[in-house]
């Protein structure tokens, strides 16, 4: 799958969680997502800056300036196909998509309240990126193959 296929796909697919992805749809739109977001972000560096100290200690402004500049306008259009890719990618690898939840959002959230979790975070990064990279087999529970037979 080239670059252009992989962010129409991800698109086109926007809700779907059912089905499978290849590594190459997936790891194209994570550079699409990449790209994207160094541009965004390159935007939005003055709109982010700080101009007093009130804005500092009040993170609730800070997250509503955030999501309202051209980085959080790219990281929320980019949040759903993202995580229906990563599901898409776990079945892809015959695993259930509740691990995105395990190994994502859960050390995520409880890293902020637990230091442990903050390690364990960390630990479920690499372990995702892993699984990620993990090439998939043939026909299982959750479709048929996603890349073409070469037969």
């Amino acid at each position: 799958m080239s670059f252009f296929d992989a962010v129409a796909s991800a698109f086109k697919r926007y809700f779907d969680f059912s089905g499978r992805s290849s590594r190459s749809e997936f790891w194209w739109f994570f550079l699409f997502c990449v790209l994207l977001y160094m541009l965004a972000f390159s935007l939005s560096v003055n709109e982010l800056s700080p101009l007093d100290e009130s804005s500092l200690s009040n993170p609730e402004a800070f997250l509503a300036k955030s999501l309202t500049s051209w980085f959080g306008i790219a990281f929320i259009v980019t949040l759903i196909p993202s995580i229906s890719l990563s599901v898409r990618r776990f079945h892809d690898i015959n695993m259930s998509g509740w691990w995105y939840v395990a190994l994502q959002i859960a050390p995520s959230i409880l890293g902020q309240y637990i230091f442990i979790f903050s390690f364990i975070s960390v630990i479920a990064l690499f372990v995702y990126l892993y699984f990620m990279c993990t090439e998939g087999g043939g026909d299982n529970q959750y479709g048929t193959n996603p890349l073409p037979n070469k037969d």
